[in-house]
């Protein structure tokens, strides 16, 4: 690994500032400084089983019609019975309670189509079609003339006839009826058994169509806008699955960069450099290290270990940098009872590895003071890895290199974890390290 690709692994920056990476390497709400990468570790993507609901969907909008329109069929209906008794005796005796019975049934249809969601539409529609056949038939059930001040009794069911063809048909269908019913009443009305009404006949008319086309106008914008809702559910579904896709994607992208650059290329490159007995050594040992590591890499599966203990986190970064070519002291911290996920465990401890061989290779010689330090934080785990050494400029890094990107902060930020980088030339690095409960959850 080049020098400009390398971290090392401690020191601080004051001078020059923090340098953060989070976020995925995207940053965050203000740019940040020069020699600053922003912080983070959030999913970008968050649970679509915690969204907001949407209050109006299409199934939403039909069951509210039926419910509706039932209500109508059922209160307009009892209110017109004791209209229709009383022009019973101008009716023919057959054809009059026939077509009133038919109606009638079509109602209690309606209303039990409630319960039948499948039947609501059928229910519908058969309302809108007797009503209608009752209402152009009207001069056939007649045997003479009702009274000058009643009004036909399909008068009082104008409103539930367009209202069940509103809801039933389709637009243009309903709209054809709309304008149909109040045509043919009006001119019912106009003949003599149809009261001869005259001016009323028309007055009648122009409120029958106008409050049969509020209803219809209504009908169609609801179902218009639910029906842009679901598509645009639908939309989001299908984006959010490409997204989580995309980003499982990225994830395992990132973890087999880290393999490689961690286990494959510095096991090369410090075997390229060994010139002494104890490299060669050092160099085999790391080559078998990496060997275990992509098997263990290709075998295990989400889920398979167990949560690790802090103890038993700080002994396996204790073993890893126990073989490098320079000490590094692991120094005590409070270690508290949690117990972290394996996968956490693992990404703190190969970063924490990679963070620790940067320093070896790169802060300088036997003169610098290395350290590594793990404790608990709250509910969580924290994790320093700093040196005295010499430090480095992290925007001079080619985007090319991955040491710092993948070995380091996108290893940690897949989990959910938090990486910063305290570094500046001269004043020597600190990677800092961190995990809490609470940023698990929002995967």
């Amino acid at each position: 690994m080049a020098a400009a690709d390398a971290v090392p692994a401690g020191g601080s920056a004051r001078a020059a500032g923090p340098v953060r990476t989070g976020g995925a390497g995207r940053p965050a709400d203000a740019p940040p400084a020069p020699g600053t990468a922003p912080a983070g570790g959030q999913s970008p993507f968050g649970d679509p089983a915690r969204s907001v609901r949407a209050s109006i969907t299409q199934a939403s909008v039909e069951r509210a019609f039926a419910i509706l329109i039932a209500v109508a069929a059922l209160g307009f209906g009892a209110t017109t019975v004791p209209a229709v008794l009383d022009q019973l005796p101008y009716l023919d005796p057959v054809w009059g309670p026939v077509v009133v019975c038919g109606l009638a049934a079509s109602f209690l249809f309606v209303g039990a189509s409630v319960f039948a969601r499948r039947l609501a539409q059928v229910a519908q529609i058969v309302c809108a079609l007797l009503f209608l056949v009752a209402l152009v038939t009207w001069p056939l059930t007649v045997r003479e003339p009702i009274p000058a001040d009643q009004v036909p009794w399909p008068w009082w069911l104008c409103t539930v006839g367009s209202t069940a063809a509103a809801m039933g048909f389709a637009p243009w269908r309903a709209t054809v009826y709309t304008a149909l019913v109040p045509a043919v009443y009006v001119v019912i009305r106009l003949t003599p058994v149809g009261g001869d009404a005259g001016v009323r006949a028309l007055l009648d008319g122009v409120y029958t169509a106008i409050l049969s086309g509020a209803v219809l106008v209504i009908a169609v914008v609801l179902r218009r806008a639910a029906t842009a809702v679901d598509a645009a559910q639908a939309t989001a579904v299908r984006r959010y699955s490409h997204a989580i896709r995309e980003h499982a994607t990225e994830v395992e992208r990132v973890q087999v960069d880290a393999i490689v650059h961690d286990s494959v290329l510095t096991t090369l490159l410090s075997a390229a450099r060994a010139e002494t007995a104890d490299a060669e050594m050092l160099a085999a040992r790391m080559a078998r290290n990496a060997i275990d590591h992509l098997e263990a890499a290709a075998s295990d599966g989400p889920g398979d270990a167990p949560p690790v203990s802090l103890v038993d986190l700080r002994a396996r970064i204790t073993d890893a940098v126990g073989a490098l070519a320079a000490p590094v002291c692991v120094q005590p911290g409070q270690l508290g009872s949690i117990r972290i996920p394996a996968t956490v465990a693992d990404a703190l401890a190969s970063a924490a590895l990679q963070a620790a061989v940067n320093s070896v290779q790169h802060a300088g010689g036997a003169s610098v003071d290395r350290w590594i330090r793990v404790e608990q934080r709250g509910a969580g785990v924290h994790v320093e890895v700093g040196d005295d050494g010499a430090g480095f400029d992290i925007e001079a890094i080619p985007a090319e290199r991955l040491g710092v990107r993948r070995s380091i902060v996108e290893r940690v930020l897949a989990v959910d974890g938090t990486a910063e980088i305290l570094t500046a030339p001269g004043s020597g690095t600190r990677v800092l390290l961190g995990w809490t409960p609470h940023q698990e959850a929002r995967r």
